[in-house]
């Protein structure tokens, strides 16, 4: 090929979006010439053999189409692309591909065994990726992009090879541990090779380890504990979450680790407790709730420096006389705490009730309306030893109170006069 046509070629297939005033030419192969034309409101595409295809323009609102012309699915000839703007800022597209074998442009649907898998109902906002042979579609939801990478089999077919799954995997029992975004890697039979948790910036996110030592596991179970283990502080990026397990990759001096690690561990408040001074400067007080006819549980902050907690939650820990030990998240504030140096908070000065066979405590909800939540857990009757936890994202470690309150369980607490 002379170099000048190599030039031509180059340029179509590199061309930038092209308004309707300027229809483009195509050279899908040497010597092979096809072309869009306008007539009237339609559009149609004359293929290589002379023959002529109805364009299918996106559907929109009193916007031109416009085309552009790349080679979408990596085959080497050019292809054709007619977008229209949907909406604020999404751009849908429809794509028609040249196939060597037929030397004519096949309008290409979304195939509708992907059609449930993907973000984007259809194409929109093409990127090609060439290092990665993979073709991008974009769209917005909310506030925030979603993507859907796609490459294509030897036929010209394309098959889901990336995108963004959402996640609804919040836990309480885990304070403040969200991943809503995993990135999926699949191969052609559609089975996960690769997964990573991401961020709103769309970029790989992290976790640091919480506790003074987490083990690893090849598995997510105990039975595939491992001798090995991170310290508090380490930082790993995650990959994969499996109810209370977490698959991550950790950079070691050996290199990457990819190894499992158990929730429960890391966020066990008992494993957690230290009688150290808080290094926030922080305290929190416990009054004695275990006299049953004065069951009164009163919780005070105290510190020597400024500081605001945005999510703050109060949990208790219990540790039975046999040694077993369990955690009940009581609430979360559902306000902004504020505590000034030499000032104390109130936290909470409440009654434990009985109601309806349970113990409950007043604590307002979301909105601020009265409610009332589990005080105490399923427990065995028995003797405990019980310890109220504060955490939230500003703090250091979580703030243990000082004082630890015995109680016989279940306490012998009246059902309240009145009580609904």
């Amino acid at each position: 090929m002379s170099l000048a046509l190599r030039l031509f070629a180059t340029a179509l297939l590199t061309s930038p979006l092209l308004a309707h005033a300027d229809l483009p030419t195509l050279q899908p192969e040497l010597g092979l010439k096809a072309r869009v034309e306008q007539k009237g409101e339609n559009y149609r595409l004359q293929q290589p053999d002379g023959s002529w295809m109805e364009l299918q323009i996106p559907e929109a609102n009193e916007t031109e189409p416009r085309f552009e012309v790349a080679d979408y699915d990596f085959d080497g000839h050019a292809d054709l692309a007619i977008s229209v703007a949907a909406g604020m800022v999404n751009e849908n597209y429809h794509l028609y591909l040249y196939r060597p074998s037929l030397r004519r442009y096949e309008f290409l649907a979304m195939p509708e065994t992907l059609i449930d898998c993907v973000n984007c109902s259809s194409f929109f906002g093409l990127a090609r990726k060439v290092e990665e042979r993979a073709l991008y579609s974009n769209c917005r939801s909310g506030p925030r992009w979603y993507y859907d990478a796609f490459r294509f089999d030897a036929q010209g077919q394309p098959w889901l090879y990336k995108t963004l799954q959402v996640q609804d995997d919040y836990s309480p029992d885990y304070p403040y541990v969200f991943f809503p975004l995993f990135e999926k890697t699949f191969d052609t039979q559609g089975n996960v090779v690769a997964s990573r948790a991401m961020n709103d910036d769309d970029q790989p996110q992290t976790w640091t380890v919480p506790t003074a030592r987490l083990y690893l596991h090849q598995q997510p179970n105990e039975a595939s504990r491992s001798k090995a283990y991170l310290i508090q502080g380490d930082v790993c990026e995650v990959l994969a979450r499996k109810e209370q397990w977490l698959l991550i990759r950790y950079a070691s001096k050996k290199g990457p680790l990819e190894r499992w690690i158990s929730l429960d561990q890391a966020y066990d408040l008992h494993q957690r407790y230290s009688a150290a001074a808080h290094p926030d400067g922080l305290r929190l007080s416990m009054s004695d709730f275990s006299d049953a006819s004065s069951p009164l549980f009163n919780l005070g902050l105290d510190g020597d420096r400024p500081l605001q907690l945005e999510h703050a939650e109060v949990h208790l820990l219990f540790t039975a006389e046999n040694g077993t030990q369990s955690s009940h998240r009581l609430y979360a504030a559902n306000h902004q705490i504020e505590l000034k140096p030499g000032e104390g908070y109130l936290l909470d000065d409440n009654y434990i009730e009985r109601q309806h066979g349970q113990f409950v405590i007043y604590h307002a909800d979301e909105q601020q309306q009265d409610a009332y939540v589990p005080f105490f857990p399923q427990l065995a009757p028995g003797r405990y030893r019980v310890r109220a936890v504060l955490t939230d994202p500003g703090l250091a470690t979580p703030l243990y109170s000082a004082e630890e309150v015995l109680i016989d369980y279940p306490l012998a607490i009246a059902k309240k006069a009145g009580a609904p």
